[in-house]
């Protein structure tokens, strides 16, 4: 079975549930957790059970609404716990976040400094190596806001007030990457712009399954990008 991006994200989730508990997961949990409706997360954790990752339990539903009802819940193999090693996978995670954040807030202290179209391919280059979501992520914002200072300097001052009204992390990330595929609308053939689209893509995949801390680190990181970028 192939353990494609998103497949690993639930996996991680579903792992990291089990281990705070040590119980099954419902599968509606996972869902709430990523944000993401139960039947989607119902239909990944099958595919993960197929591929030997999760084994299927029933258990007796203590909800007012079904008493006694049995339930399917999902409980992590040795298999997919041997993927995701506790403190490994933890202390590896935020020195890739914490190594991540710092260059990209420096790239965007230098900008005025830097060769915007330079800058546009090393990170584009860099990305289709990385792995996970939330660096990943934090990448397309730094692109997103170099291609933007590159093509309206001015319009950053703007932009920044449309965000500040955003009441919630996923809308203030939506938001910025609407704007920026505004800016391309003209140019969709050019092949950055074709590559700065699919990595858009990726991203809105990316918010849409994160849970809510994440996007709450996301929107931070883009909020202080912005602030710094002259």
């Amino acid at each position: 079975m192939n353990l494609t991006q998103r497949r690993k994200e639930f996996l991680y989730k579903i792992v990291n549930l089990f281990r705070q508990t040590g119980l099954p997961v419902h599968y509606a949990t996972v869902a709430q957790a990523l944000g993401v409706s139960k039947w989607t997360a119902y239909d990944i954790l099958k595919e993960l059970e197929k591929g030997d990752f999760l084994r299927r339990e029933y258990t007796l539903s203590r909800s007012e609404k079904a008493p006694g009802r049995s339930m399917v819940v999902f409980r992590p193999t040795e298999k997919a716990l041997k993927l995701l090693p506790p403190q490994e996978a933890k202390s590896k995670n935020l020195e890739d976040w914490s190594t991540a954040r710092g260059k990209l807030l420096s790239l965007v202290d230098n900008m005025k400094n830097l060769n915007p179209q330079k800058i546009k391919e090393e990170l584009l280059e860099e990305m289709s190596r990385i792995e996970l979501p939330v660096v990943f992520s934090a990448y397309t914002i730094a692109l997103l806001i170099t291609h933007i200072h590159e093509i309206n300097s001015r319009g950053m001052a703007a932009l920044k007030h449309i965000l500040e009204l955003a009441p919630k992390p996923e809308l203030v990330l939506s938001l910025f990457a609407g704007s920026a595929i505004g800016t391309m609308l003209k140019s969709m053939k050019d092949a950055v712009n074709s590559k700065i689209l699919s990595c858009i893509r990726r991203f809105e995949d990316h918010i849409s399954e994160c849970d809510n801390q994440e996007r709450r680190i996301l929107a931070s990181f883009l909020t202080e990008a912005l602030q710094r970028s002259r």
